[in-house]
């Protein structure tokens, strides 16, 4: 926990007796930092983010066009019958998320990334340093059946985790993105 001045605000270096900035004693409060704060003060964190969402949005490039294929090929004989069947709003995100939770795991658990990951320079790893599993790599990447899921597993790590690289199903799984 970080300590800052309660007359400035000014963050405080460990043990100090006295704040650097306006001379207060220190008195112990300690003020925890949010997630907007950690992220405004740190570039890092930002271009780990912004690697993961290109990484993401490559990813269902290549999913996406597999779903397209799959299905095209699955209900041709369906749209020869009913061209309006093209519209189904139902089967194409049905087709996207079953191939999500088996694209990302094998990629993560061959190779310890996707082709995105890979070519943003990053890979999954569990908190021993080693690659996922099949299981953690499963674990990790379920909530991607849905994009509401996924929302929801990323937002939820965020604001319960110490470790801003993480969403909560990494934290389950004991894995993180390097």
């Amino acid at each position: 926990m970080k300590i800052y001045c309660s007359k400035c605000g000014e963050e405080l270096p460990e043990g100090t007796k006295f704040c650097p900035k306006c001379g207060t004693p220190v008195k112990l409060e300690a003020r925890a930092e949010t997630v907007v704060a950690r992220f405004e003060r740190d570039p890092y964190l930002q271009d780990h983010w912004i690697k993961r969402a290109i990484a993401y949005l490559i990813d269902s490039m290549i999913v996406g066009a597999a779903a397209a294929i799959l299905l095209g090929i699955a209900l041709f004989p369906v749209f020869m019958a009913n061209p309006a069947s093209l519209f189904n709003i139902l089967g194409f995100p049905f087709a996207m998320g079953l191939l999500y939770i088996l694209y990302f795991p094998i990629a993560e658990t061959i190779y310890g990334a996707t082709l995105g990951k890979r070519l943003m320079g990053l890979k999954v790893v569990t908190k021993a340093g080693g690659k996922p599993s099949f299981e953690k790599a499963f674990i990790r990447n379920i909530t991607k059946i849905h994009q509401v899921l996924l929302l929801l597993d990323l937002i939820g790590g965020l604001i319960t985790s110490t470790d801003l690289h993480q969403k909560y199903t990494d934290r389950i799984a004991s894995t993180t993105v390097a």
